[in-house]
């Protein structure tokens, strides 16, 4: 059992891989599933993706 409660947007851990490892690094699935058929990720989206990371950490 958790201590902490997860957080509203978590996924279920039931949830595709792609799923989850999108959200663990602050992406959206559209934008992991871009980033994945390009194979380019840009210092935008890696700021994007850092912030909703920290923002999940800090609230």
């Amino acid at each position: 059992m958790p201590i902490l409660r997860p957080l509203p947007d978590a996924p279920d851990l039931d949830a595709d891989d792609d799923v989850l490892f999108a959200w663990d690094n602050g992406a959206t699935i559209a934008e992991f599933r871009e980033w994945q058929r390009t194979g380019v990720l840009t210092v935008s989206m890696r700021v994007k993706w850092w912030w909703r990371r920290t923002r999940r950490v800090l609230r």
